[in-house]
């Protein structure tokens, strides 16, 4: 195929076509070289390079003023953080306050109604002990009387005659100590 080719009066070529014209470089192509390279470096020295710096210095300048911000914010945030804690630790230094005040009240007012309830609770056991003394009385009495009826009635049921109140009376003191 390459013998066809160049049997037509083509030029053989050496392989890659971009290539095989650096050989026909020319003075008209190295002047628009020259031309485009210049039109090319004022554009982007003078228009595109001074835009991307304003840009580049604007977008710093945000930045830094951003990050101004954002300590400014951080540094009030805590300080409303350690406020807060400070209104928590004071707010709980009140409330153990309150409370220990409200215990001690309870105590106080239980202590009051258990000494109450204590002096109501002596004064009817004195009234109780008192009662059954007299009953004790009463009882040791009627002890003495039931006794002395029953030495009365066991004599006569031995003896067969019914002793004298005075005499029974007498042996019932003289048994019971009194």
């Amino acid at each position: 195929m390459e013998h066809e080719t160049a049997a037509a009066g083509h030029e053989v070529s050496s392989g890659f076509p971009p290539f095989d014209q650096i050989g026909t470089f020319g003075v008209s192509q190295a002047f628009w070289l020259v031309v485009t390279f210049a039109v090319l470096y004022v554009a982007v020295a003078y228009v595109f390079l001074p835009k991307i710096r304003k840009s580049v210095e604007s977008r710093d300048g945000a930045i830094k003023e951003d990050v101004a911000k954002a300590a400014a914010l951080s540094a009030k945030a805590d300080e409303s953080v350690k406020k807060f804690e400070t209104e928590i630790a004071e707010a709980r230094a009140r409330a153990r306050d309150t409370a220990a005040k409200a215990k001690a009240e309870a105590d106080a007012k239980t202590a009051a109604a258990t000494a109450a309830e204590e002096a109501k609770l002596n004064a009817h056991l004195a009234a109780a002990e008192a009662q059954i003394s007299e009953n004790r009385a009463k009882a040791m009495a009627n002890v003495s009387a039931v006794a002395e009826d029953a030495a009365a009635a066991i004599a006569e049921k031995l003896t067969g005659v019914k002793p004298s109140a005075a005499t029974v009376k007498s042996a019932v003191s003289g048994v019971m100590g009194g």
